[in-house]
């Protein structure tokens, strides 16, 4: 019977230690943000963890990264931490899952904002500064810069007239937007799907720890704050207690048990359903 190779790379993936970051610029050096979690560095030895992680990304490239301890936790040193968020131009709220793979080895599974996985290094910082300085240069022009001023004159003048009427269409936009999910999380266990708010995600490498949601389902029909919701089997003999973290948007505690048990591998479409605010339906489909 032949075997499904994403599954047994599933497989191979639950075995391994892992965590995630999430990096915001207003704290992507702070030492907080550099911390082991404390579960997860139980399952070294003090030897491993004076050393070095070396940490590598999905195109190849990687980095040395120091660790010390504080009196509280063990976290990333600083200066390696950094190169490696300069090299790639993170803290625009990027997620990170962090998977080890033996000997302080660790794979990196980095998704942006939308959901998408980067899958190749971004441009780098000396071609956005040459470019600047091209911008700069010809913005220096003074022909450019009086058809520069006149055009920004007309299109102040123009945004002004029209400010008022997008700012009201925003609001309906926005106030429809509101009612839909409010009834939607009123609907009960077995409404049809016509009336009940969905959303899909697909299962991706990095998905097999911490489910991360595209940002326009999270701030349309999800809570803002940490949020327990029971994910219910369509066959109705399983149910599953998952946490919600809504500054993130990330399903965490729980899911790599929902994952294991359900089971998911990479490649898995899964359809959400609520059927009551903080319950939701999960029908898997196969690739």
């Amino acid at each position: 019977m032949a075997t499904n190779p994403d599954f047994l790379r599933c497989k191979e993936e639950r075995n391994n230690e892992s965590f995630f970051k999430v990096l915001q610029s207003v704290n992507v050096s702070s030492e907080n943000l550099r911390a082991l979690p404390h579960d997860f560095v139980r399952s070294f030895t003090d030897k491993e963890l004076s050393g070095k992680m070396k940490i590598r990304t999905q195109w190849g490239r990687s980095w040395e990264v120091g660790i010390s301890k504080n009196p509280r936790f063990y976290y990333m040193e600083k200066s390696g931490w950094d190169k490696f968020v300069r090299d790639n131009t993170l803290g625009n709220n990027e997620f990170i899952t962090f998977t080890h793979k033996g000997n302080m080895h660790f794979t990196l599974n980095i998704f942006k904002l939308d959901g998408k996985e980067m899958m190749q290094p971004p441009e780098s910082r000396a071609l956005l500064a040459s470019s600047s300085r091209i911008k700069t240069e010809q913005g220096e022009d003074d022909k450019k810069e009086e058809v520069v001023s006149e055009l920004s004159y007309r299109g102040r003048t123009t945004a002004a007239k029209s400010n008022g009427r997008k700012k009201a269409a925003e609001e309906s936009q926005e106030s429809k937007k509101t009612e839909k999910v409010v009834r939607a999380r009123r609907d009960y266990a077995g409404a049809s799907s016509s009336t009940a708010t969905e959303f899909t995600s697909l299962v991706k490498q990095g998905y097999l720890k911490f489910l991360r949601l595209r940002t326009s389902v999270a701030k349309d029909h999800m809570p803002d704050e940490k949020t327990m919701f029971k994910i219910h089997h369509p066959n109705g003999k399983k149910c599953w207690d998952v946490v919600y973290l809504g500054r993130f948007g990330v399903f965490s505690g729980g899911w790599s048990r929902l994952v294991k048990e359900y089971p998911l591998v990479v490649g898995d479409t899964c359809k959400f359903t609520f059927i009551k605010p903080e319950e939701l339906l999960l029908v898997v489909s196969k690739p």
